[in-house]
Formats: C-alpha cells, sequence, structure tokens
C-alpha cells in the first residue's frame, strides 16, 4: 500500500528556528524509499518556502492553502483572488490600520511593518531570487495612484495573511466582519507576536481540497492518506484526510479534530509519527 502524506511547515515540519530537524528529514527520505510520497500541504506561497526546507526533497507542493499544487515538478494549477476583491479589502484593512500580506506563485506584496516581523531580511539575503519576489504595498499603492489602476490590478494574490497589534484593539473577530464576504477568514499561526491574526482565502478553497486533488491526480485512495499539522489553517487537511495527525505542539481545536497526536515538532514528532504509520 502506498501512502501519500501531507505535511504542514510553520509548527509541523519546522519549529521556530525554521529548521527541519534531523529525524524528521530521515523518516522523510525513510518513508520516499519505502515507496511512499511524501507532499507539503502550507498557507505558505512558493516564493515564501526557503530552499533549506524543499531540500530534503518532497513529491509535490500544495500551497497558498489549495490555490497553487506542483507534483513532481509539473504544475497542476495556480489560482488566483479576483482583482477587485484585493482592491476592496486592502482598503479594508488599510483603514484599519493593521498590516498584512498578498501572496501567490508570483510574489509576496506586504506592508513594511509585517515585512519586519517576519524578518523578511534576515531569511533572505539581499540580492537573491527569494528576496526579488517581496514587494512593498506602500510603493504598490503609489504605483497604482500613479497609473490610474487598481491594486488589484498590480497584485496577483492566491491568498492573504494578516495581524493586528494588541496596541490596537482590534480583534480578529472585527477584521473577519470586516473582510465580509469577500474571502473566507481562518485564525492563523502569528500568534507569537499577534494573537489577532488569520488568513484570507477564496472560498471553498483549502488545504483539505488540495489535498483531495492531489491524491486523485495521484491515484491514491483518501483512506490511504495522512496529514499532519498544528493549526486551524490544517483543519480541513485533517479531516479530508484517510488518518489526520496533531503535531503535540498544535492548537487545541487540532487535537480534538485528529484522530492522534504526536510529540511537539522539537522533540521529533514528525519522526515519531512516521515509525507509529508504519512508513520507515
Amino acid at each position: 500500500m502506498t501512502r501519500m502524506l501531507f505535511l504542514d511547515i510553520d509548527g509541523t515540519l519546522v519549529g521556530k528556528d525554521q529548521r527541519i530537524p534531523q529525524s524528521a528529514i530521515r523518516a522523510i527520505r525513510a518513508a520516499q524509499g519505502n515507496g511512499h510520497l511524501v507532499l507539503i500541504c502550507t498557507g505558505r506561497a512558493m516564493p515564501e518556502i526557503e530552499p533549506h526546507i524543499l531540500a530534503p526533497g518532497f513529491d509535490g507542493v500544495i500551497a497558498v492553502s489549495g490555490m497553487y499544487a506542483e507534483i513532481h515538478g509539473r504544475v497542476l494549477f495556480d489560482r488566483f483572488i479576483d482583482p477587485a476583491v484585493i482592491t476592496r479589502v486592502s482598503a479594508r484593512y488599510d483603514k484599519l490600520g493593521i498590516d498584512y500580506l498578498w501572496q501567490s506563485s508570483r510574489g509576496m506584496w506586504v506592508t513594511r511593518h509585517y515585512m519586519d516581523k517576519v524578518r523578511v531580511e534576515e531569511r533572505f539575503p539581499e540580492g537573491s531570487p527569494e528576496r526579488s519576489r517581496w514587494h512593498s504595498l506602500e510603493v504598490a499603492r503609489e504605483q497604482a495612484r500613479r497609473d490610474g489602476v487598481t491594486l488589484g490590478d498590480l497584485v496577483p494574490g492566491s491568498k492573504g495573511t494578516f495581524f493586528a497589534l494588541p496596541e490596537l484593539g482590534i480583534t480578529y473577530e472585527q477584521v473577519r466582519d470586516v473582510v465580509g464576504d469577500d474571502l473566507d477568514v481562518v485564525r492563523g499561526s502569528m500568534g507569537m507576536f499577534a494573537p489577532e491574526n488569520g488568513e484570507t482565502m477564496c472560498k471553498g478553497i483549502s488545504k483539505g481540497e488540495g489535498l483531495r486533488f492531489a491524491a486523485a491526480t495521484m491515484g491514491v485512495p483518501l483512506a490511504d492518506t495522512v496529514a499532519i499539522g498544528d493549526s486551524d489553517n490544517d483543519l480541513t487537511m485533517i479531516e479530508a484526510a484517510g488518518i489526520g495527525i496533531a503535531m503535540g505542539n498544535g492548537e487545541q481545536c487540532v487535537k480534538d479534530a485528529a484522530d492522534w497526536v504526536t510529540d511537539a515538532v522539537d522533540a521529533s514528532g514528525l519522526a515519531h509519527a512516521f515509525e507509529r504509520l508504519g512508513v520507515v
């Protein structure tokens, strides 16, 4: 039986140091050597996935929470939010004064404060191909004004994320209400510095839908799929997979939805999950 394993990145594949534990790398390669397929299933866009995270050699990537899919180097789909929605939601964010990001395979458009918080300059060296894909939303807004176009015309986004610092006094629920019916909103995983944060996606698109599509493409029954995650945006893939596993450091709602819970990411949780599954 060939199993297809889908791994979230933040809090699952990597810990706070943004490095994959050696135990996880060994487990991934051993599982592949035993004929199983191991894919990343992440809320990140491709430009935000550092080369060292891709280095183990995955069989595919489901990115931007199901808006992009690539298997064995072939892009299966690459979807984008309606530019008019990008323009409307951005204006609402600007009115609230919160920081946000639009991301896709074509790049990352981000407010200055957001860029500082996610340590872009530290993670992606000046002059590197990865750094060149990060763009200033402040510059894009000014360019749109000069060119007489909308912000959405200049910002091809597949997903968005936002955060409100505590001193703003703005809650996740307020931001969700402001976004309205334009996009689906789920809680994000940036709680270390901004508890009020979330992700915005096209309606009906999710990690779970990406998992189903990838499994069907590879001819793997859903019963033979495994999803491993830690936060709200992993719930749809945890629920869609034949086996859903929560990380020991995961949120309670993910643990409640999972079939079982492994150890924390920094306690070889991924390797232990592979061992219990019998894929290594």
